[in-house]
């Protein structure tokens, strides 16, 4: 089969980029490649015009080293390990989405990029096209990648399609249960490109006032705090709200307000869904919730993703070690967090529930924090130190290095405040035989058995989470228990055998199809 795997960043920037949307695009890529398919990759909305809605004469440096001054259209890069690499430029519609959310007309309907797509889709003669997102795309893309011939599968591993900040959060700060037709969207998120920067000297970016402004250049960003959206490091301003937040998938309350242009958008993207052969959830709330919110059941199907986690504490056995019984006497317990600062990933939460846990807890606690963006919170960590058995503190980490960060440790702790869709930090705690605490929210129940790999407290339930860590110190023999009940994670390639089948069978079909109207004829 000949597959085009589109996702807004580059597939040789991987989660650098990207972050876990991008690492398993490569993943993906190479494994079907190792298999023998041909694999193009399409990327859009990183090199954009700039001028909005219009072609300009100005120029400017591209991430290629090239100037552009063209319309939108497609460039040809390097092939990146037999991966045919094709990328959108001066798309209207920017990705990341933080630099696309105050403009959600443009993600509902580009006819100028949809047609682009179209062609692009066609003249690689693809079977199927198997979107990660459509960030840097429109929903309308879906229809035309249809009409070039081509099948389509659709993986939600966020909420983009229904939140143009991807969180599916209000103001980065609590789960959006209601978005009133759009009007709850007004004024939700301080998107990127009007933010100013902090630091002096530096230069500060425009806000743009009206469709015919210029748009800054896009600024080379680092890892991506979702990976790909959100801010990578906020100050913390004191507690936040705490409203337990339920893992039930409800619909949003009927709203007597007309959609506006946000409402619009989401009604667009329900319906590029429903026109795709296949989409994936990637965890059990994801497929309910989608569904609530509109979404085909006979489309619809849960897949959990795999991860290459497992193959790569395979190749390190030697740091992937279990650590002493805590039954063969007392020592500090090694409790890790991995991944971002980030509001939505809960290290807030998490460090709140350890300021108000007894001195007893904190003594037997040796706290890990491994997360990129964090030193804007580093001296309220280090504070926690003096009560602490011991503290190890880093801002970020390679992925390759994971194994040796979880080595030996006792418990991860996945303490998310919103319906995390399937978060990889899990499923790689897991494939390194590490039990979980995690918040019962989103796709996490999906991988976390409470009482039997890992423990579960109520989502954004503070005092949940203190009595949890609670129990984890005095609970004997608990710690011990559920580490043996660590069943290794599913390993990409696993994951990827159940993918083509998935894909055989769309295609198969529209083989049959084609052979029918050719009948017809």
């Amino acid at each position: 089969m000949r597959i085009a795997l589109v996702n807004w960043a580059k597939i040789w920037h991987g989660a650098s980029r990207g972050g876990g949307i991008n690492a398993y695009t490569q993943s993906l890529a190479l494994s079907l490649l190792q298999r023998g398919h041909e694999v193009v990759s399409i990327s859009s909305g990183t090199n954009p015009r700039l001028k909005h809605g219009e072609t300009s004469g100005h120029t400017r440096s591209s991430d290629s080293g090239t100037d552009d001054s063209e319309a939108c259209h497609v460039r040809r890069h390097a092939d990146w390990l037999g991966v045919r690499v094709f990328e959108i430029v001066h798309s209207p519609v920017r990705a990341p989405s933080t630099y696309q959310f105050d403009r959600p007309q443009a993600e509902a309907s580009s006819p100028d990029l949809e047609r682009i797509f179209g062609e692009l889709v066609q003249s690689l003669d693809v079977d199927l096209v198997h979107f990660q997102t459509l960030e840097g795309l429109s929903a309308g893309c879906v229809a035309t990648a249809k009409q070039a011939g081509a099948r389509a599968v659709f993986s939600l591993h966020n909420y983009h399609t229904i939140c143009p900040q991807v969180y599916l959060m209000k103001r980065d700060s609590s789960a959006c249960t209601d978005f009133e037709n759009g009007h709850a969207c007004v004024g939700c998120h301080d998107p990127a490109w009007k933010r100013k920067s902090e630091r002096p000297g530096r230069s500060v970016t425009k806000r743009v006032r009206s469709a015919g402004d210029f748009l800054m250049p896009l600024p080379v960003l680092g890892s991506d705090a979702r990976g790909e959206t959100a801010r990578l490091a906020q100050d913390s301003d004191g507690p936040a709200s705490r409203v337990v937040v339920s893992n039930e998938a409800l619909a949003d309350p009927v709203s007597s307000l007309a959609p506006n242009e946000y409402g619009l958008r989401r009604m667009a993207m329900i319906r590029a869904l429903n026109k795709c052969d296949r989409v994936h959830a990637v965890s059990e709330f994801v497929a309910s919730k989608f569904e609530a919110l509109g979404v085909e059941r006979s489309r619809l199907a849960t897949r959990t993703l795999g991860t290459s986690m497992v193959e790569l504490a395979k190749q390190q056995t030697e740091v992937v070690r279990t650590p002493a019984p805590l039954s063969e006497g007392p020592r500090p317990i090694r409790v890790v967090f991995l991944g971002y600062h980030n509001r939505a990933k809960g290290l807030d939460l998490l460090l709140e529930a350890l300021e108000r846990s007894e001195p007893g807890v904190l003594a037997r606690l040796h706290l890990c924090i491994h997360a990129l963006g964090v030193g804007p919170i580093a001296n309220r960590i280090r504070r926690l130190e003096a009560h602490l058995a011991r503290l190890t503190l880093s801002d970020g980490y390679d992925r390759e290095d994971i194994p040796w960060l979880l080595g030996a440790a006792d418990l991860g702790v996945v303490p998310s405040i919103w319906w995390d869709n399937g978060p990889q930090t899990v499923m790689e705690m897991l494939a390194c035989g590490v039990p979980v605490l995690g918040a019962e929210l989103g796709g996490i129940p999906d991988f976390v058995a409470h009482g039997q790999n890992g423990l579960l407290f109520e989502g954004n339930n503070l005092e949940d989470l203190v009595s949890k860590l609670r129990q984890v110190v005095q609970e004997d023999g608990l710690l011990d228990r559920l580490r043996s009940g660590v069943q290794i994670s599913k390993s990409i390639e696993s994951h990827v055998d159940e993918i083509l089948a998935i894909y055989e069978d769309c295609v198969d079909g529209n083989r049959q199809d084609r052979s029918q109207a050719r009948r017809a004829v």
